[in-house]
């Protein structure tokens, strides 16, 4: 080997480096993405954009730092410049198709399928921890800041974040069990 070559990472050992790091914070990465969107389709969309972004950046990425810190940063950058690019789109839609399609909305929220899913949900609050239902109240119930409910908590903001992101993506895992079951 000559010296020019040491110390240089193979590709394919490259590739398996970040694949290692991606796979063990893609589930933090959804969660951050999750909790800033509302739209499923949305949150993929951006997720697929964060994962091209960290993988043509990781040469930048500095290896003696946190890389799902690193990955968060530019997942919530990803999502600011997804809601900057709408704020700039113009609506594609006349006012009176919008208007329809709240109408239609409102009319599935009274569904049968919407009344299945609210009662999975019921069901599956019901089984979680007291903890976690008082993080639920919290949030939902006394619409507290997330800062605020790390005052109360006595935990930092990015833990309080944390636990309400995967506490929402363990009740979207339950629903979907209930409803598959039921």
């Amino acid at each position: 080997m000559n010296p020019s070559e040491r110390g240089r990472v193979e590709p394919m050992d490259r590739q398996a480096e970040f694949l290692t790091h991606f796979l063990r914070h893609q589930d933090d990465i959804r969660a951050v993405i999750g909790s800033m969107l509302r739209d499923p389709a949305a949150a993929d969309d951006i997720f697929q954009d964060v994962a091209l972004v960290l993988w043509k950046k990781y040469d930048e990425f500095d290896t003696t730092r946190s890389f799902g810190a690193w990955a968060r940063g530019i997942a919530v950058r990803q999502v600011w410049q997804s809601f900057e690019r709408r704020r700039r789109a113009p609506v594609p839609l006349a006012p009176e198709t919008l208007n329809a399609l709240l109408r239609a909305f409102d009319e599935e929220s009274e569904s049968p399928a919407h009344a299945e899913r609210e009662e999975a949900l019921r069901r599956c609050i019901a089984k979680l921890p007291e903890k976690s239902r008082r993080l639920l109240e919290m949030r939902y119930e006394a619409q507290m800041k997330l800062r605020e409910m790390a005052e109360r908590l006595s935990t930092t903001l990015d833990a309080t974040h944390k636990a309400l992101s995967r506490l929402r993506e363990a009740l979207r895992r339950c629903i979907e069990q209930e409803l598959a079951a039921g």
